[in-house]
């Protein structure tokens, strides 16, 4: 029966990886913008305002506190699936990389929207591309 309990439970998974995705795109154009800055530097006379000097060491924000319990069972399944999205050019329907992941494994992932939403906050290249589509980004 689904109540409000779930409910809110699934609302949490759904703001804490909107979350993860924003604080990975802000981290992602911080670098661009440190990297710009670093050209102009190397262009420029090789001078820096305190201000700059102020902010350089500010790259990234610093590691949550992981959640959750570590298991043997669950590291094999995520290197697996890890595995399988990297073989893949294209993206994988999530149907298909579980059925892969249980052959190559020979154990069952009860709830794989869980499964994958904890490997893309664990693996930043892996990503979800929409309706149950999942790819290694390579470029990510």
């Amino acid at each position: 029966m689904f109540d409000e309990r779930v409910a809110l439970k699934i609302r949490l998974e759904q703001l804490a990886d909107s979350e993860f995705k924003i604080i990975r795109e802000f981290n992602r154009e911080r670098e661009v913008i440190f990297q710009r800055l670093k050209e102009l530097d190397a262009a420029g006379n090789g001078e820096m305002p305190k201000e700059m000097m102020a902010v350089m060491p500010i790259t990234s924000l610093p590691d949550k506190k992981k959640r959750g319990r570590r298991s043997e069972n669950l590291d094999e399944l995520r290197n697996t699936a890890i595995s399988v999205l990297k073989a893949q050019n294209t993206p994988i329907r999530g149907v298909e990389l579980q059925r892969q992941i249980e052959e190559n494994t020979g154990k069952k992932i009860a709830n794989m929207t869980t499964f994958m939403v904890a490997l893309e906050r664990e693996n930043q290249r892996v990503r979800k591309l929409g309706r149950g589509l999942y790819i290694y980004d390579y470029e990510g």
